[in-house]
């Protein structure tokens, strides 16, 4: 890993993947997610190759100021929506005082490019080694005879699409990073067929667990881990939750250094978001936070992936537009 450009590649992994194992309630079964996927992955990565392109042809302060703001807003409900898993978990252990600072201090210590890279490193391992110790606990409680042999039908694939196509701002940030010239789009691919698939076999281990029972269970993720065989949930969830509270920080990091190139384009060489940004982020967050807490937070999560889709749309025009308008001046 190169020192003045580090990759970021394993924090936009993380990024993706911690939404799977903080996913509220279970949204389609698993054979219509592994049909879904083979057209989702493609298509997201499609999407996000078809960003960096409109984005570099048609940047302007008015794109970079509506994608600081959705980064701003979605900062704010990935913290609402921890501490919604954290309050149902830990029944009145847990303030949203005490989430937001236990996710945003940290955040200091990663304003800098190689920390952000190095962290996520780190915290991808945990998340590999925690997720297969889990499935290690609950191993004797999977059964094949759980497994659904009805018939799907068209609303199942259309539920599994549309869980699987929520936009996320990771499949966007990679057109901001310093490699201008580097648009390649592999990277997308993988990050997309990593994240979906992963969701796919964690929804396969859920079926597997609950059978029939799969989408009426809230949190069934936690709830499997509970029902372990060796209890690791019960016994290891202080560390469960220091895990969590560092990819989510991870995630709030990658996201304010984002924000940092979108609202100082001349200082796209700098690698460190500076000191004194951190008071507004701060309390702006909190603040943003106090004012949504009553939110239904499932329904706002939805809202954000079509604004965001919204937002790729009009990021595509205003590419297209620029692309014309030269093409133009070329042939004049």
């Amino acid at each position: 890993m190169k020192r003045d450009r580090p990759s970021l590649f394993a924090a936009l992994t993380v990024g993706v993947l911690v939404n799977v194992l903080l996913r509220s309630q279970s949204g389609y079964w698993p054979r219509a997610g592994a049909a879904a996927a083979l057209v989702c992955v493609p298509l997201l990565a499609a999407v996000g190759w078809l960003f960096a392109r409109a984005w570099d042809l048609g940047e302007n302060p008015l794109l970079r100021c509506l994608f600081a703001a959705l980064l701003v807003y979605t900062s704010a409900l990935e913290l609402l929506r921890f501490w919604h898993l954290a309050r149902r978990l830990y029944p009145g252990a847990v303030s949203l005082a005490g989430v937001c600072l236990m996710t945003l201090l940290p955040v200091i210590y990663l304003r800098r490019v190689s920390a952000i890279s190095q962290t996520a490193h780190v915290v991808l391992c945990l998340l590999g080694l925690a997720t297969a110790f889990m499935l290690l606990t609950v191993l004797p409680r999977l059964h094949i005879t759980n497994l659904q042999v009805v018939a799907l039908t068209g609303r199942d694939y259309a539920a599994a699409c549309r869980e699987q196509l929520t936009m996320y701002p990771e499949y966007l940030l990679p057109a901001l990073w310093p490699e201008r010239g580097n648009r390649s789009f592999r990277p997308l691919y993988k990050l997309a067929a990593m994240a979906i698939w992963f969701d796919v076999g964690v929804h396969f281990m859920l079926e597997l667990f609950y059978g029939a029972a799969l989408p009426l269970r809230v949190d069934p993720i936690h709830a499997a881990a509970r029902c372990g065989a060796l209890s690791v949930f019960n016994r290891l969830e202080s560390l469960q939750l220091i895990l969590w509270v560092m990819a989510i920080t991870l995630k709030l990091a990658l996201y304010l250094y984002a924000m940092r190139r979108l609202l100082k384009p001349e200082g796209k060489k700098d690698t460190a978001v500076s000191l004194g940004s951190f008071p507004l982020y701060f309390s702006g967050i909190l603040l943003l936070c106090a004012f949504l807490r009553k939110v239904d937070i499932d329904i706002a999560m939805q809202a954000r992936s079509a604004v965001t889709w919204g937002f790729v749309a009009l990021a595509g025009i205003g590419g297209a537009a620029a692309w014309l308008c030269r093409s133009v001046k070329r042939c004049c």
